[in-house]
């Protein structure tokens, strides 16, 4: 019974797709207006275990990304199943793939999460204010949050987890790159979030062309007085060859699904490409910032070990503060101390 079930949906789907794409795209617009958006404002939950993504600039590159991921590993991905591009004056698309089951990695770890008493109902508290806009409520509850002890992270059942998150990076970051070159899939331009913007870059002939293409987006006519800094933590960044490694680059908690316990799925490849490897830690840091136990999940994971990216991280963190509107206006910008780096040999800006 469930293999007559499988060939008749299967044959339903081969009807769906060869109807005229026309019909399929007005489809798609009418389920992204009136599907289930409790996902966020591009993603639509429907029926049957499918999920529509709307995507601004070409849908092919993500979908294209995913493909790659499964016909060349065992990472858990979505399953393709149809793309469309808008017409050129809309410039986008949609993806229609399979739902990945389970929960996000940042609900597992809210879920493991050891919390002080209180704790929880404080956070609901900031929700109200930052909702009624009542920015005196919020200071004090942020007063009374730094006087609570930290919380920390039960990761007694995650042994599974962590062993499956190593397996599924060390197999990506395996992937023999065509060429030295950093780049989208088949020599594309990748699509990079820089500095509060989402753009398209490159291609780049190579890492050093992308590395200085990635420091001169830092503000050297505000930021002067930093630039001889950043050109002393950029020397060792360049002086060193990085291997050019399939990068998912938008590794946030909400990207990874788990289930029972277990890695379910990768998901949202769109800023994926061929990187030095360093850029998978560092876009994750920029993921995390101000989130401590989220640090205390993946500093247990240690992804990249026995590497650390030190040296990278620490430049990085200071171009952020000059770059776009991430940048940091006050004093603390000028220092090159980066939290997340153990043993910087940088002291702590003042506040």
């Amino acid at each position: 019974m469930a293999h007559r079930h499988g060939v008749f949906s299967h044959l339903l789907w081969m009807l769906w797709r060869c109807t005229p794409s026309s019909i399929r795209l007005a489809v798609y617009h009418y389920a992204a207006r009136h599907g289930d958006a409790s996902h966020g404002f591009r993603i639509r939950m429907l029926p049957y275990g499918l999920v529509l993504k709307t995507v601004s600039g070409s849908p092919h590159i993500e979908a294209d990304n995913i493909r790659f991921v499964a016909e060349n590993t065992s990472v858990p991905v979505p399953r393709i199943l149809d793309v469309l591009d808008d017409p050129p004056e809309l410039d986008g698309g949609f993806i229609l793939m399979t739902r990945v089951e389970g929960v996000s990695l940042g609900q597992w770890i809210s879920d493991h999460a050891i919390r002080a008493p209180g704790h929880l109902e404080l956070l609901q508290r900031m929700d109200v204010c930052i909702a009624k806009g009542d920015d005196a409520g919020f200071n004090v509850t942020i007063e009374k949050l730094k006087l609570m002890p930290p919380t920390t992270l039960d990761m007694s059942d995650a042994a599974p987890l962590v062993q499956d998150l190593r397996d599924a990076f060390v197999e990506l970051r395996s992937l023999p790159s065509p060429s030295s070159a950093v780049t989208g899939l088949r020599g594309r331009p990748l699509k990079c979030s820089r500095g509060g913007d989402i753009t398209l870059i490159g291609p780049f002939r190579d890492q050093q062309e992308f590395k200085d293409f990635i420091f001169a987006q830092a503000n050297s006519s505000i930021f002067a007085h930093r630039m001889p800094t950043l050109h002393c933590l950029a020397e060792p960044v360049n002086a060193r060859k990085h291997r050019i490694c399939f990068t998912h680059a938008d590794l946030a908690p909400r990207n990874i699904v788990v289930k029972d316990g277990r890695l379910a799925g990768i998901i949202d490849w769109e800023f994926a490409g061929w990187y030095p490897e360093y850029w998978e830690r560092t876009s994750m840091e920029a993921q995390m910032m101000h989130e401590p136990v989220t640090h205390q999940f993946w500093d247990a994971v240690q992804l990249f070990a026995p590497e650390r990216y030190d040296e990278e991280m620490t430049l990085e963190w200071m171009l952020w503060a000059c770059t776009g509107t991430t940048a940091v206006m006050s004093e603390a910008g000028d220092s090159p101390y980066c939290p997340r780096v153990r043993d910087s040999p940088y002291p702590v800006p003042k506040s």
